[in-house]
């Protein structure tokens, strides 16, 4: 559904026209996150759910040291890495598998891909 040409969840709904950017990619990132939120909440999924997915989201981010715009693979293994190994995170494969679900749903509808 588009809003006078916007996309829904579309920064450009959350960010000034013609106003430059103070700390440009965390407004950015804010803004995706913010729009990713409204996204979860009008599939009818319930606050708490749409809380921790960013929760787990913003976690990654800052483990990553990187926006989502860099993010790789990687980033991903190394965390979910240390998230078993350094953490001592129990039941890893579960716990794994959440934060894909997590992760996967955000990445997939921030993809560059996604907006090309």
């Amino acid at each position: 559904m588009e809003l006078q040409g916007l996309v829904r969840g579309s920064a450009a709904l959350r960010l000034a026209a013609g106003v430059p950017l103070l700390r440009a990619d965390e407004q950015v990132f804010a803004a995706m996150m913010e729009g990713w939120a409204d996204q979860q909440l009008a599939r009818n999924l319930a606050v708490s759910t749409v809380v921790k997915g960013a929760a787990t989201v913003r976690a990654f981010a800052a483990h990553a040291d990187a926006l989502p715009w860099a993010w790789d693979a990687r980033m991903l293994d190394e965390w979910l890495g240390d998230l078993r190994g350094v953490r001592g995170l129990a039941r890893l494969i579960s716990s794994a598998r959440r934060t894909l679900v997590k992760i996967g749903p955000w990445r997939k509808m921030n993809s560059p891909r996604r907006w090309s």
